[in-house]
């Protein structure tokens, strides 16, 4: 069994913060590891988010974040800004070494386009290795929001997430949709 990784208290915030505000927008881990011009000869991303490793974000990475996060926002419909702060814990944070856990996100904790990419991309979730219609995949992403969600709640972000090639349509003809 491995030894626990311990961090500051502030660094897993952190780690948690972002991983909670990219899975809110949708973004991949590959995407993030882009965003930060990181080298192809690895998945930084992938050891930041793995409690078996110590690695953490730095400010410079975190601005950049602030920056693509705040114009994927826009780019959504939203008005949410962020900088470097906005992942950082409160002023009355309690500074000590603790055990790397980075957290499990709940789908009731997100919106629609986060609880469809936290389904489809990070969970895998078997549901879309079948052909659905756009009201089937908002009742089941709803069923697990514990959400009453219809299909115009999420016909804008089934539509992005086919352009960005998370999910197929089987035809113009025909409004289904699956993984690829």
């Amino acid at each position: 069994m491995r030894k626990p990784i311990l961090i500051s208290s502030v660094a897993l915030w952190i780690i948690n913060k972002v991983k909670f505000i990219r899975t809110e927008l949708g973004i991949t881990q590959r995407e993030v590891h882009k965003y930060l011009g990181l080298s192809d000869d690895g998945n930084i991303l992938g050891a930041i988010e793995s409690q078996f490793v110590i690695n953490r974000y730095t400010d410079e990475q975190l601005n950049k974040l602030a920056r693509k996060f705040t114009e994927i926002a826009v780019l959504k419909g939203s008005d949410n800004t962020y900088t470097l702060n906005d992942f950082y814990p409160p002023v009355d944070f309690d500074e000590k070494m603790v055990e790397k856990i980075v957290i499990k996100i709940q789908p009731k904790e997100l919106k629609q386009t986060g609880v469809l990419y936290l389904l489809l991309v990070e969970e895998k979730d078997s549901f879309f290795d079948e052909w659905h219609s756009a009201k089937e995949i908002a009742h089941h992403c709803g069923s697990k929001a514990e959400k009453n969600w219809e299909a115009k709640d999420l016909t804008a972000i089934i539509e992005a997430t086919v352009k960005k090639g998370n999910l197929l349509r089987k035809s113009d003809d025909e409004a289904l949709f699956k993984r690829p």
